[in-house]
């Protein structure tokens, strides 16, 4: 056995380990699966056309090794699948096993020789419990597959129906014959019943290996359910006998749900999630596992009259399973919609935080230059409404470059700090704006600033900045950091003019204060 089927064989279940033994130490197992079930059905037919009438015991060990080999096949498709994707397939393996189980029994019993059985015996108990994993596969959805309790709430539903179907046919005062007819109704209704909720589930699926299961669930179904029917018609109306071809019948269900279980998965893009449902779908979907409990009502219901405690007490146990489902559901939705609130507050904040972080310079923690623009646009407006002048004050540090090839990026980081917060503590009114517009070039927008006012708090710029007392040994003003500052004013702006014109004036202002020498502030004002 290689490492990887030896993990495989570990995540499967306890339930699979003998056929998941089978299933996995065989490199081929898929072509002696499928080369299993064609020689199986073929050996079928030469049993029933040679030995005739006397082959009944072994026709039905050949028929019940049909479903047994599908189980398997059903398994073996397990361990090609994500967990996720398992347990559907899981559920459809029991179910075949049971039937098998059911059917050897019948052989062993030997009480009947009819193509279909019509007495009713421990074998028909095993046939109907068969229908009850796949009832689980088609009633576990994309809501309640994750919620333990609902699965064991589905259980107890499972296991009452159990009883409710052993008291219907043996505890039940009624002659053998209608004994036979009721079971044949029972049986009948459910795994039409089935078939209907696997159509139902058919329009719901989440993922694509999910309908791949629920397609071929529905298949068999349907291909199981006039076999069934027609088989017990004819043994009812025209005593057919069992050992004959017609036997074949049972095996063709089995034989395509193996053969379709055997096809090759396609990898992650089966498990590839659908889109969200419409509200007729998600109706749907939360209406299935209406229809197990109905079935549940209906057993109840017909015991009632020979059997009231049982029969009311098992429908006040349904019903208070009921009660108990949607107060789970109910909480789930409530604790799923409490963390998608949360979720979304985290993330607005989050966005926030991100939208807040994409206005601010890193650095310096200032305004940046995307920040800056819209703010610029906003005073232009309120200005031009107001009549009120508008200035800028671009400030550049002198022969920056000098302060990081001589005295490292570090130091040129913490002068850049240093200044950014000179400025931010000189605009003092809320109006104020300071912000980096990149490299070594700040601005600062004073909102009804006059050109005098804006002069002034330049200078104040400037005498602080010297009393940091920064070295810069590229400059020629005794070693220490200086700054440029240029002086834009538009002292009546107008409307339907861009106010980054603004920003070139400043700019320009600027350009001259370092032409004439720097360490200097220069004015210019638009016409």
């Amino acid at each position: 056995m290689q490492p990887n089927d030896l993990r495989a064989l570990r995540e499967l279940s306890i339930g699979d380990a003998f056929f998941a033994a089978f299933v996995i130490t065989r490199p081929q197992t898929k072509k002696l699966l499928t080369y299993g079930l064609w020689a199986v059905v073929a050996l079928h037919a030469v049993v029933v056309s040679v030995m005739g009438p006397g082959s009944v015991e072994a026709s039905r060990l050949l028929t019940a090794a049909v479903p047994i080999l599908t189980g398997a096949a059903c398994l073996w498709r397990v361990r090609c699948l994500p967990p996720r994707e398992r347990i559907s397939w899981r559920w459809v393996s029991l179910g075949l096993f049971l039937w098998a189980g059911a059917h050897i029994l019948e052989m062993l019993l030997g009480r009947s020789v009819a193509a279909s059985n019509l007495a009713v015996d421990p074998s028909d108990f095993i046939y109907l419990a068969s229908t009850f994993p796949i009832l689980l596969a088609l009633s576990t959805t994309r809501e309640t597959e994750s919620l333990r309790a609902v699965f064991v709430l589905n259980c107890a539903q499972v296991a009452l129906a159990l009883g409710l179907t052993y008291v219907l046919l043996f505890d039940m005062s009624m002659p053998p014959e209608q004994a036979s007819t009721v079971m044949g109704r029972i049986y009948g209704v459910c795994c039409t019943l089935l078939a209907v909720m696997a159509v139902l589930r058919g329009l719901t699926w989440a993922t694509r290996e999910e309908r791949k299961c629920i397609h071929w669930i529905s298949i068999f179904l349907w291909t199981y359910l006039p076999v069934e029917l027609g088989m017990d018609y004819a043994s009812l109306r025209w005593n057919l006998r069992a050992g004959s071809l017609l036997d074949l019948f049972w095996s063709v269900p089995f034989l395509i749900t193996g053969l379709m279980a055997l096809q090759t998965t396609g990898g992650s893009r089966e498990t590839e999630q659908r889109a969200r449902l419409g509200r007729g779908r998600l109706l749907v979907e939360a209406l299935c596992p209406m229809l197990m409990t109905a079935g549940m009502f209906a057993l109840a219901a017909s015991i009632t009259r020979q059997h009231p405690i049982f029969g009311l007490g098992a429908i006040f146990f349904l019903l208070l399973i009921q009660a108990v489902q949607a107060a789970i559901m109910q909480l789930n939705y409530l604790i799923g919609r409490n963390q998608l609130l949360d979720r979304e507050q985290d993330l607005r904040s989050a966005n926030a935080a991100l939208q807040q972080m994409s206005l601010e310079d890193p650095l310096t923690g200032i305004a940046n230059r995307r920040r800056f623009v819209p703010e610029l646009e906003n005073a232009w407006r309120r200005a031009v409404r107001k009549q009120q002048p508008l200035t800028l004050l671009m400030l550049d540090v002198d022969f920056f470059k000098g302060v990081n090839d001589l005295h490292g990026h570090a130091y040129g980081d913490e002068c850049l700090i240093a200044i950014a917060r000179i400025m931010a503590h000189h605009a003092r009114r809320p109006d104020d704006v300071v912000a980096r517009l990149g490299g070594e070039e700040f601005v600062l927008l004073l909102p009804h600033t006059e050109t005098d006012g804006a002069t002034a708090i330049a200078s104040r710029l400037q005498e602080s900045i010297n009393e940091l007392g920064r070295v810069n040994l590229a400059s020629p003003f005794d070693k220490r950091l200086t700054v440029s500052i240029g002086i834009g004013s538009a002292r009546n702006p107008r409307a339907g003019v861009d106010p980054m014109v603004l920003v070139d004036c400043a700019d320009q202002a600027l350009y001259e204060a370092k032409g004439a020498g720097r360490n200097k502030t220069c004015l210019r004002t638009l016409d």
